[in-house]
């Protein structure tokens, strides 16, 4: 018996990725977060076309694919840390990070009020698509007392991937410890898509928070908030990590 034919839609959008992953990656590299990014992308696409396809086998094993190959690359492009970073790792398992007080009244504290304006936090995320869009990356974290919080304003996949930060409140760019002005501590911290139409179904997330630099631990505490806020199951949250245990933070 013959294997199921591949439904059209479906085998156009990842023949497209496939051709576009080539492309970036002769131009660019096979190891270089342009590549990365068709990757991201593609995931969102595959896992946007399962909402309304759950069974469908080809879906499932590219989101399997895609998962292990993007964590692959994340961890093999751990940027390098120039010096002393302003945050310490409190405690590993489960995370706890704290932001440094001087650092952040120096940098960040004068434009704090306008950024919490757009703050989803708690209950609110719970059914976030009245204040966000789905299919689109915003900044968020996971305080130190298990909250969920998602700034309001949407970032440009491309600029979170390539590490550009063109979020900025009166001059001052947008960072995640402003998310936390009253602890400055975080058990998890990164970008965050959301997916789905009239609630949220699936989320793709990962820790890249270059200010707080969570431990790979951090993901099974968005995987957490995951499960209880919208009840989901882990086949449907992706979670990449970036920074290990020693990426420059003081440890105590």
């Amino acid at each position: 018996m013959s294997a199921p034919a591949v439904p059209t839609e479906v085998a156009s959008v990842l023949r497209r990725y496939s051709e576009l992953a080539g492309q970036v990656s002769e131009k660019y590299g096979p190891g270089s977060q342009a590549v990365v990014f068709v990757h991201y992308e593609e995931l969102l696409a595959a896992r946007s076309m399962l909402l309304t396809r759950r069974e469908d086998a080809t879906l499932l094993s590219r989101v399997d694919t895609l998962r292990t190959l993007i964590q692959r690359m994340y961890s093999a492009s751990v940027p390098q840390v120039p010096g002393q970073m302003p945050s310490r790792l409190l405690r590993r398992d489960p995370p706890l990070i704290e932001y440094d007080r001087g650092h952040f009244e120096q940098r960040y504290a004068k434009v704090c009020d306008v950024v919490g304006a757009d703050v989803i936090a708690g209950q609110r995320c719970r059914d976030p698509f009245g204040a966000i869009r789905p299919r689109t990356s915003y900044m968020f974290v996971v305080t130190d007392e298990a909250e969920l919080r998602i700034w309001g304003r949407p970032f440009d996949l491309p600029d979170l991937m390539f590490g550009r930060n063109r979020a900025t409140v009166r001059d001052v760019p947008v960072a995640h410890p402003m998310l936390v002005p009253e602890r400055l501590r975080v058990s998890a911290a990164g970008e965050m898509v959301l997916l789905g139409s009239a609630k949220v179904e699936m989320v793709v997330a990962n820790t890249k928070s270059g200010h707080f630099r969570p431990p790979p631990e951090s993901a099974a505490v968005v995987r957490d908030v995951c499960r209880e806020m919208w009840d989901l199951d882990d086949a449907d949250i992706d979670v990449f990590t970036l920074f290990s245990h020693d990426s420059g933070q003081e440890r105590h």
